[in-house]
């Protein structure tokens, strides 16, 4: 899943937690004022940038009691709050994926007809929220769409999405779209920095063993939220699967030994890690950045931005045609697909360039 699964809620009453939310939530803000909040919103947006926490303020304004007295927000006191809060709010549901489910099945968005048609506790707004809607069945797909076709009134159905192209066209034209900006470097580094700041206090002084902030943000291709979880275990990890992956491109290791030893860890992940690296290449060879090549018998760190030596074998044009198969990757990865063969056509990307 690209967005925090477990966040608390408490996490969405800081206004300026998350400062690159601040346009969607002012339109948020100036469609409710106006009375023209459409009754589905299609928050849309890169993974890893808090679209989730969003998605959570907005229900908590929208059930809140006293959001005519601060309509700029909810106001965490009322009684509609607090039970939102403890996760009890009669008015609120939420539709995610089931711990051992790939796809949002079907039954979870029927049940979606009985909870529209109850009557409201606190004489507010209903809110559901769904996320990652691109994870739906086909079928599922389809029932949400006739509670599209059919809005109830006193209603808001917030759909949340890294993934706008794999949604239905007639589920993207019955929303209003909302997209949240990705946050720029400097405010990613100042967020991790803070959240940062606040474990080791949370911890009494004692210094967290967190990556270093402009270090996560490379490996993760600037995705605070993914950043913040980022631990030594995984950069360790990263480090351990570029090596094989040089290791078939120097032809020292077969793409089906490799393809064997990574099977069975998260593909999503691996997927991501070569999405992350082959685009800051492109990124450096688009800045005129010289590569340093010593030593280059020996892999060197994923996420320099000095060297990278597993797409020096590509032109640029090769190297953006990789970045768009293994971007179409993305599209099985959720399925009933054969990891290993999937590992191994993953891998095979890096040997083609036609």
């Amino acid at each position: 899943m690209d967005e925090l699964s477990n966040m608390n809620t408490s996490e969405t009453k800081q206004n300026d937690e998350f400062p690159w939310h601040l346009t969607c939530w002012q339109q948020f803000i100036q469609a409710r004022s106006q009375n023209q909040l459409p009754h589905a919103i299609l928050l849309t947006g890169e993974e890893g940038i808090g679209k989730l926490a969003l998605a959570k303020r907005m229900a908590k304004s929208l059930v809140c009691i006293n959001n005519e007295s601060n309509p700029d927000d909810a106001c965490g006191s009322c009684k509609a709050c607090k039970t939102y809060d403890s996760g009890a709010n009669p008015d609120y549901s939420e539709i995610r994926l089931l711990d051992d489910k790939l796809q949002i099945g079907v039954d979870q968005v029927r049940e979606l007809s009985s909870f529209l048609h109850h009557s409201r506790s606190f004489n507010t707004t209903r809110v559901v929220i769904i996320n990652p809607v691109e994870r739906m069945n086909l079928n599922a797909a389809n029932s949400l769409l006739k509670s599209l076709e059919e809005p109830t009134e006193h209603t808001v159905m917030i759909l949340v999405t890294s993934q706008l192209s794999q949604l239905l066209a007639t589920i993207k034209s019955r929303c209003q779209t909302f997209t949240v900006k990705t946050p720029t470097r400097e405010q990613s580094i100042a967020w991790l920095k803070t959240q940062q700041s606040k474990q080791t206090n949370e911890q009494n002084g004692i210094e967290s063993d967190a990556i270093n902030p402009e270090k996560a943000l490379e490996i993760t291709g600037n995705k605070p939220l993914k950043a913040i979880q980022l631990n030594a275990d995984e950069v360790e990890q990263r480090r351990n699967f570029f090596k094989d992956l040089y290791a078939i491109i120097k032809q020292q290791l077969s793409v089906t030994e490799v393809a064997k030893k990574w099977d069975k860890q998260d593909l999503a992940r691996l997927l991501n890690w070569q999405v992350i690296a082959v685009q800051n290449s492109i990124k450096n060879s688009l800045s005129h950045f010289e590569s340093s090549t010593e030593n280059s018998s020996d892999l060197p760190s994923y996420v320099s931005t000095k060297t990278n030596v597993l797409t020096q074998h590509l032109t640029q044009e090769e190297q953006w045609l990789l970045y768009q198969k293994l971007l179409n990757q993305k599209q099985y990865i959720h399925t009933s697909v054969n990891s290993l063969m999937f590992t191994e056509n993953m891998l095979l990307l890096w040997l083609k360039s036609d």
